[in-house]
C-alpha cells in the first residue's frame, strides 16, 4: 500500500492510524472499524482520490459493493457529506452533460456510482415529493432540468428569494421575468410557470448553473 501515497503521507497516516487506534484504548477498534479507517485514510492518496468503485475494487482486491459500504461508513464516521457541496457538484456533472450536443431537452442521464452523492441526492429529490428514476442500473439517475432546478431551489436557505433573484440574473426578457414571478402566483405556480416559459438548451443551463452557484454562497 505504501505505492499509493506520498512519503509524506505515509507518514501522516501512519501517525493518524495509531492515534484513533488508541483513542478508546488498545484493541476497543473492531475489525470492520479497522478497516473503515483504512479506507478512509488511504483515500486521501492520488492513487485512489475520486476513482470509480471499479478502480479502487481492483486496488484494494475487493468487491465493488464492499467499496461502496465502505466509502459511505468512512464519509458517516470521519467525513460527514456537505449537502449543499453535494447537490452543486451533481448540477456541475448535469449541466455539463446537458451542454452536449446530443442532449434533446429531455431527461439527463448521469452516473452516481458513489454511494454519498447518491445518498444525499435521494434525500434532495424526496425532500420535495419527488420520485427518483433509475435506469436498468441503479447508478444511472435520470432526471429532468427542471426537477433539478425545483430541488436545488427547494435546499437553498430562502427558496422564494432566491428563486426571485436567479430570475432575475439568467431571463433577459422582461416581460418574461414578469410573467413567472408575479405576486399572484403562488410560488408552486411560479415553478410551474418557469417549466412553461423556459424550455431552450442554454436558459435550463443557465438556470441550473445560477442555482448552483446559489448553493455554494
Amino acid at each position: 500500500m505504501k505505492m499509493m501515497l506520498t512519503d509524506e503521507q505515509y507518514q501522516q497516516f501512519g501517525q493518524q492510524f495509531v492515534e484513533r487506534f488508541l483513542a478508546h484504548g488498545f484493541g476497543a477498534m473492531t475489525k470492520a472499524e479497522i478497516e473503515i479507517l483504512v479506507f478512509h485514510l488511504l483515500s486521501a492518496s492520488a492513487e485512489l482520490k475520486g476513482k470509480s468503485n471499479y478502480h479502487l475494487a481492483n486496488q484494494l482486491k475487493i468487491t465493488e459493493s464492499k467499496v461502496k459500504s465502505l466509502r459511505l461508513n468512512a464519509a458517516l464516521k470521519y467525513k460527514p457529506a456537505n449537502h449543499k457541496a453535494v447537490l452543486a457538484t451533481i448540477v456541475t456533472r448535469i449541466t455539463e452533460e446537458m451542454a452536449k450536443p446530443e442532449f434533446d431537452g429531455g431527461q439527463v442521464t448521469i452516473t452516481v456510482e458513489n454511494p454519498v452523492e447518491q445518498r444525499e441526492l435521494e434525500h434532495a429529490i424526496k425532500s420535495v415529493g419527488r420520485n427518483i428514476e433509475y435506469g436498468f442500473n441503479r447508478e444511472l439517475l435520470k432526471i429532468s432540468p427542471m426537477a433539478l432546478f425545483e430541488l436545488v431551489v427547494a435546499n437553498l436557505e430562502h427558496p422564494e428569494r432566491e428563486f426571485k433573484r436567479i430570475i432575475q440574473a439568467t431571463i433577459g426578457e422582461k416581460n418574461k421575468q414578469q410573467a413567472i414571478i408575479n405576486d399572484s402566483l403562488t410560488f408552486r405556480q411560479q415553478l410551474n410557470k418557469l417549466g412553461g416559459e423556459v424550455s431552450e438548451k442554454a436558459s435550463l443551463i443557465g438556470l441550473l448553473s445560477a442555482a448552483g452557484g446559489a448553493l455554494l454562497s
